[in-house]
Parts: structure tokens; C-alpha cells; sequence
């Protein structure tokens, strides 16, 4: 009888637990793929699907939608991206989190290189049964001091 109350308390319990940490580092390596192939199409649509409806971009310069920031970018000559996931966790059950390192190349109007590198960071939600980055940071590495 103790047997089959204990295994009937632990079954919600065991559909509700959280990803595991490798899964999960299969499951944001697998939208970062996506996510750099988008890049390199150009295309802001295609990025702004592999996000939540109300996801959005965080960098210096402030908040910004999806689409409308990647069309900027690729207007100013921004085209290949390179980005690791170096770590996943759990930020609660239902909200992982990951951060790895980014660069972001292409030539501006006049042919010069531009080049901008840093860290991301992104809490990921389930949304329509996919995993989806809602929020994404990307912060630039400072400046080699002299």
C-alpha cells in the first residue's frame, strides 16, 4: 500500500521535472545552428521565428524586436555569424538559461570590415511545444587594455 501512494505522489512529479542539462545543451545548440543559418541568409523573419512571440534582443544600446533589429544589421552590412553554447542551466523549472561567445562580421557601406564580438546570454521558455529563446543578451568584449 506505501509502495503505490509513493508511486502515486511521484507521477506528476516525474512529467514535470526539467530537461536534463545535456538534452537541453542539445536542444540551444540545435536553435544556435538554426539561428546562424538564418544569419547567414539574411534574414529576419526566419531569426525572429526561432524566437517567442514577445522575444526580444538586449545589447548596449538597449531593448529591441527581433526582426526589425536583424534587418538593421544586415542593411549596415552585418553577414556571418559565429557563436558557441559554452553553458546551459536551469533557471527554474520551466526556464532554462545558456550563454557561449558570439562574433559578428561583414563591411559597411564604404568596404570597411566591421567586426563585434562578446558574450550571449538567452532564458529559453516552451512555446507551441518548442523550446524558444524569449530573451537575448549580447554584450561586447571591452577593449584590450594597454
Amino acid at each position: 500500500m506505501k509502495r503505490s501512494v509513493l508511486l502515486a505522489l511521484s507521477i506528476p512529479f516525474a512529467f514535470s521535472a526539467p530537461a536534463s542539462a545535456d538534452d537541453m545543451k542539445q536542444e540551444v545548440s540545435k536553435i544556435a545552428s538554426a539561428y546562424m543559418d538564418c544569419f547567414s541568409k539574411q534574414d529576419p523573419a526566419c531569426i525572429a521565428a526561432l524566437f517567442t512571440k514577445d522575444g526580444f534582443i538586449i545589447n548596449p544600446a538597449g531593448k529591441h524586436e527581433i526582426a526589425v533589429y536583424y534587418g538593421g544589421a544586415f542593411k549596415a552590412g552585418m553577414n556571418k555569424l559565429e557563436a558557441t553554447v559554452d553553458e546551459v542551466w536551469q533557471i527554474d523549472n520551466d526556464t532554462p538559461g545558456a550563454m557561449g561567445k558570439f562574433r559578428v562580421t561583414g563591411k559597411n557601406d564604404k568596404g570597411e570590415p566591421m567586426d563585434s564580438a562578446g558574450t550571449w546570454t538567452a532564458a529559453y521558455v516552451k512555446e507551441d511545444g518548442k523550446w524558444k529563446p524569449r530573451m537575448l543578451t549580447a554584450a561586447p568584449t571591452p577593449p584590450k587594455k594597454d
